[in-house]
């Protein structure tokens, strides 16, 4: 019997070890660079790990690093929410469903900057004019600048234009060819309040123009977009994401 406990002892004792070794390793390294010399520090790294995926930053160039500058995340207090919902519940932080992920993180400090992320997990079978925008309850743009990317395996560009309202906007976004189909969306707004986002995926084919054919209203897919004339029953109604400034 005392054999027995002592080996246990010993392990316990060498897994404490192990534990507090590993601790020590992990809190002494305070920078992160990647092959591309993309160089960030372990606040940064984490953040890139938990919003964009474990292996993102292995492959991080200095214009991704730069995309999300804006959010300052040394110096900021920021907020992912990860809850996942599959369409049971109206409204989450961060939602699956129909094959995409969406994404919401604030960073505040004066402002709130923020990013909304929606990421197709399968490939989407009709490639139109798919729409990316918020709802704004209590807070407001700082500024008219909405950037939003889109990129896939055949590259990346970005969309300036939104259709602008007094609570929110809306962007229209061709989805792009190829695999790995991301959509981005940044803007700042005043910190309190609260922001809702959506994306909808047009189902069939859809011009340009008869896309922007929406309002923005709570009671609208995702709690943001109403569509009308040519764009009712287009797209998907998938449910959106918001998050407390």
């Amino acid at each position: 019997m005392r054999r027995k406990y002592g080996h246990a002892l010993i392990i316990m004792i060498t897994f404490l070890i192990f534990i507090y070794t590993d601790g020590v390793h992990a809190q002494s390294k305070d920078y992160y660079t990647n092959e591309n010399g993309v160089k960030v520090s372990t606040k940064t790294y984490n953040f890139i790990n938990e919003f964009y995926g474990n292996n993102y930053f292995e492959k991080m160039t200095i214009d991704d690093l730069n995309w999300i500058q804006d959010l300052n995340i040394d110096n900021s207090d920021v907020e992912i929410k990860t809850i996942y919902d599959y369409g049971i519940s109206p409204m989450t932080s961060s939602l699956n469903q129909n094959g995409k992920t969406l994404t919401i993180v604030k960073s505040c400090s004066k402002n709130c900057a923020i990013i909304v992320k929606c990421t197709w997990t399968s490939l989407p079978n009709v490639r139109s004019y798919d729409i990316i925008g918020a709802r704004f309850s209590g807070t407001n743009l700082i500024s008219d600048s909405i950037v939003t990317k889109f990129s896939s395996s055949e590259g990346y560009d970005f969309v300036y234009d939104a259709k602008g309202f007094v609570n929110g906007f809306g962007t229209s976004v061709k989805l792009p060819s190829g695999s790995n189909v991301t959509i981005e969306q940044k803007y700042t707004l005043a910190k309190g309040g609260k922001v809702y986002a959506s994306y909808q995926h047009a189902k069939k084919q859809i011009s340009l123009s008869n896309s922007q054919l929406f309002v923005i209203d709570s009671a609208g897919y995702g709690n943001v977009f109403k569509f009308y004339g040519a764009a009712t029953g287009v797209y998907d109604e998938m449910e959106g994401v918001d998050i407390t400034l």
